[in-house]
This record gives structure tokens, C-alpha cells and sequence, in this order.
């Protein structure tokens, strides 16, 4: 019966190619249906089957074939051991696909075969559709910053505050401010990803919290909370970094600053932006949260030439992986 549960899936996928493979199937099934109501396989499909393999390995290697003869069973059921193992790491893997957009987990970023974009080593959340596109530098606008307000350098970053890679590159914006201080300027764009829950109502959140002067502190605030996020908590979280919780609460029910987040988001679409994290370093993009280094090379380039322009630079997206619709 061991090997019959083997045989109905690969005759049942050869099968598909073969009418031969058909009958086997059949067979198989037949047998594996019999023995499961207590009854006799009344088709000696196994041995047949065994036969005709250590038949085949005979003309091979005699050897090999007195290997199989003798200890058939156990290698049918190393066979049904792998192949129930593989159809659970299987499901297990299209649940994760589907829950989190990678099929090793929620906090993973490793390779997924379910989600080509991913490379490995890092991520984004992306919207979408094409990625080949080009990404534009787009303006500065009036959104939050930190660090030096007439630096040579400006970092514009299109984040989403419910995105795990935009979390995740949060370690590389507080380093390169660490770092540079006032000799770049960061920053932080709206760019809600419709796949992440509440991501625009966060996105309204934090421009609230902006209006009472208090944008960085809530910023982290929400990236250290991320999971689990609801309205309740956007709003006690506010309290917990000193804003005046009346206001914020009337601003945020209100939508004071719904139209701000939809510019910031459309601004970003016309840059060609395609997932969250992307940053701009004088107009040169990077996506996802990148290794420190590929910061600190075009800043350092940059500073060379201190009060240069901004400037306008087109460049192929990169293949990489974001937090997607």
C-alpha cells in the first residue's frame, strides 16, 4: 500500500501526458482504496511495478537492483515520508504567500519562489504591475524633514508607515543622520501601499502629529507598534509622545490632511515609483532598504561637489523586492 500512495501522485501527474500512465494510476488507486477498506489489493500492483523497476536496474547495475529487491518497502516509504513533507511545506508556503506577500513568513525577506521579486536581501512593498518603468526625481514638496535645511545632499524617501522594509530602513535613515548630521537632509514622503491595513489613515496620522511639531517622535513611534495596528492605538500612541490628544483626534477625524497624503502618493506614482521603501539622493534612487554603503557612496560623492544642483536623473528600476498590492 506504501507505494501505491506514492504512485497514485506521480502516475497521476504522468497521467496527464500518457494514457499508459493512466492505467497505472488506476491501478494504484484501486489498490490503495481496497487495502483502506481492509480489504486484499487485488491487483499485485506493487509488485508488478517493483518487478518491472529492479528489471530496468538489473541491465544497470546488478547491484543496485538486489539494493531495491530487498528493501523496497523502506524506500517507499522514505518516498511517502518526502512527498507529504514537501506537499506541507508546499501549503505552507502559498498560506504565507498569501498572508504576508513571502513564503517563509511574516518577518522574512529570504528567497520565495511564490514571489519572483524577491532577491533576498531585503525588500520592498510593491503596488503592482510593471516595474520597468523609470523612476524620476520628484520634488521635495513641504513634507517632514530632519537635518541640515541648506545641505548640498537631500535624501526624499517615499515610505509606508505599515510597510516592514520601510521599518526595516529606518536602522539606515537614523545612521546616515547619526553619521552626517546637518550635512544631508532627509525626507519622508506619504506613500500608503492599499495592501497594508489602515497604511493611509497611519499616513494621516503622522501628518497630525506634523502639525503639533511633533512628526519624528510619532514616526517611531508607529514603526515600533506596527503590528497589530488599529485606530485606537494610532491615537493613543499620539498621547504617549506628548501631543495634545483632543487636537490630534480632531485632525485625524476630520481628514485635515487626506489630500496631503493623495498628493504625496500621486507625486511619487509620476516619479515612476513602484514599492516603499524608494529613496532619492539627489535625484539618484535607491529601493529598499539597501546596505548603508550604497548610501554613503553616492552622499559622499555628492559632498564632494557641495551646492551643486539637485538633479535630474532616469534610471531603469532595479529588480528588487517591496511590500505589494
Amino acid at each position: 500500500m506504501v507505494f501505491c500512495i506514492v504512485a497514485i501522485v506521480v502516475f497521476g501527474i504522468l497521467g496527464i501526458f500518457s494514457a499508459k500512465y493512466r492505467t497505472y494510476f488506476k491501478e494504484a488507486l484501486r489498490c490503495v482504496a481496497r487495502q483502506a477498506t481492509l480489504r486484499k489489493c487485488d491487483t499485485d500492483f506493487d509488485n508488478k511495478i517493483k518487478s518491472k523497476i529492479v528489471s530496468k536496474l538489473i541491465g544497470k547495475s546488478p547491484k543496485m537492483a538486489k539494493f531495491v529487491y530487498k528493501r523496497f518497502s523502506a524506500i517507499s516509504w522514505v518516498f511517502v515520508v518526502i512527498m507529504f513533507a514537501s506537499i506541507g511545506l508546499t501549503v505552507f508556503g502559498v498560506v504565507n504567500a498569501v498572508l504576508y506577500g513571502n513564503c517563509n513568513g511574516e518577518e522574512s525577506t529570504e528567497l520565495c519562489l511564490l514571489n519572483p521579486g524577491t532577491t533576498g536581501d531585503g525588500g520592498f512593498s510593491s503596488i503592482g504591475g510593471s516595474i520597468t518603468k523609470e523612476l524620476k526625481a520628484p520634488s521635495a514638496d513641504d513634507d517632514p524633514r530632519i537635518g541640515g535645511e541648506n545641505s548640498s545632499v537631500t535624501i526624499i524617501e517615499f515610505g509606508c508607515l505599515e510597510c516592514k522594509y520601510t521599518k526595516k530602513a529606518e536602522e539606515t535613515r537614523k545612521a546616515l543622520t547619526e553619521k552626517y548630521g546637518n550635512k544631508v537632509k532627509i525626507i519622508f514622503r506619504n506613500f500608503p501601499i492599499p495592501s497594508h491595513p489602515l497604511s493611509r489613515e497611519a499616513a494621516e496620522a503622522s501628518e497630525c502629529a506634523d502639525d503639533q511639531g511633533k512628526y519624528w517622535e510619532y514616526h517611531d513611534k508607529m514603526f515600533e507598534n506596527q503590528k497589530g495596528m488599529t485606530i485606537e492605538k494610532m491615537k493613543q500612541l499620539a498621547v504617549d509622545v506628548g501631543i495634545d490628544g483632543e487636537e490630534f483626534n480632531q485632525c485625524f477625524d476630520s481628514g485635515k490632511f487626506r489630500d496631503e497624503v493623495e498628493k504625496d502618493r500621486q507625486d511619487g506614482l509620476g516619479a515612476g515609483i513602484y514599492g516603499t521603501p524608494t529613496f532619492f539622493i539627489n535625484g539618484m534612487p535607491i529601493v529598499g532598504p539597501a546596505k548603508i554603503e550604497e548610501f554613503t557612496k553616492i552622499i559622499d560623492e555628492e559632498l564632494v561637489n557641495t551646492g551643486s544642483a539637485i538633479q535630474e536623473v532616469t534610471m531603469q528600476k532595479p529588480v528588487v523586492d517591496v511590500c505589494t498590492e
